[in-house]
């Protein structure tokens, strides 16, 4: 699933391109993909029709397309979308599910599994997603994750993909964040000291910023804007690298499955520690 490095990937491309630009035409958008939108997919179509796009916005993995009217198209590229803009005599693949045409300019969403979702968001409504903190605002640090854990059984990796407490992290920068701080995923997320938390609040920002740089992460669905992908997946140290050395240690990466979730670790840098009870920073 695409998470926050690579729809923030997709966001700053698109909100070079698109802002000034009016929507000349919906070409096609599929009733499948809208959901819990106040308007239909047709309705939302004569809506799009002739509006300018202000600005490209993004809250954890959502996109939000910013109309002159004040309203908003929310994107959610879901397991397997793709947003990609394309010249509009490039042959549309298969599984396209939204075209926006902007003169010679097409933006299309395609979604094989249909996971994604598209929706409207009228002027002064607030949009229907529960989401966290951003990672990488100055909001996020020590305190929220103190805030977020305490008294919290469950384990570190799931309280980091609960996206009403951290927007926008998911199955791979939580693994990856987690090896950087030397947290193994199983650890009950109430258990960590303050200096864990401080060194995965640190990591998390970390390995976020990495991404970006590298303009996301590239296994087999996701392209940025340009239908390019990403090239982070070299500079990952344990997710997707089960059997393989450790970069740091050389112990092989092992794969566990947490609360449903895949969690990719190093049973040496990331040795399991009994858990303990957590008393706030002074």
């Amino acid at each position: 699933m695409p998470e926050l490095p690579e729809v923030e990937t997709i966001r700053s491309y698109l909100g070079g391109l698109l802002p000034g630009k009016s929507i000349d035409a919906v070409v096609r958008i599929d009733p499948r993909m809208v959901k819990r939108s106040p308007a239909d997919a047709e309705a939302i179509a004569n809506l799009l029709s002739g509006r300018e796009v202000i600005a490209v916005d993004r809250r954890g993995k959502f996109l939000f397309l910013r109309m002159d009217t004040g309203d908003a198209l929310l994107l959610h590229l879901g397991m397997s979308g793709r947003l990609v803009a394309e010249s509009r005599e490039a042959p549309v693949p298969i599984h396209t599910h939204l075209i926006l045409r902007f003169g010679d300019l097409e933006v299309r969403l395609t979604d094989p599994r249909r996971f994604g979702r598209v929706a409207w968001v009228p002027k002064g409504v607030q949009p229907d997603v529960q989401l966290g903190v951003e990672p990488l605002s100055r909001h996020f640090g020590t305190k929220t994750l103190q805030d977020a854990f305490h008294g919290r059984r469950v384990a570190v990796k799931t309280a980091l993909l609960n996206q009403q407490l951290i927007a926008g992290l998911g199955n791979i920068y939580a693994d990856e964040a987690l090896f950087r701080a030397n947290i193994h995923p199983e650890r009950a997320a109430g258990s960590l000291t303050v200096e864990e938390m401080r060194r995965l609040a640190r990591a998390v920002k970390h390995v976020l910023r990495q991404s970006l740089e590298h303009r996301g992460t590239s296994f087999s669905d996701y392209v940025d804007a340009l239908g390019h992908p990403g090239e982070n997946q070299a500079y990952l140290h344990v997710y997707g690298r089960e059997g393989k050395p450790c970069r740091r240690c050389r112990q092989r990466i092992q794969r566990v499955v947490v609360g449903g979730r895949s969690s990719h670790f190093c049973p040496r840098c990331q040795a399991q520690q009994p858990s303990i009870t957590v008393r706030s920073a002074d």
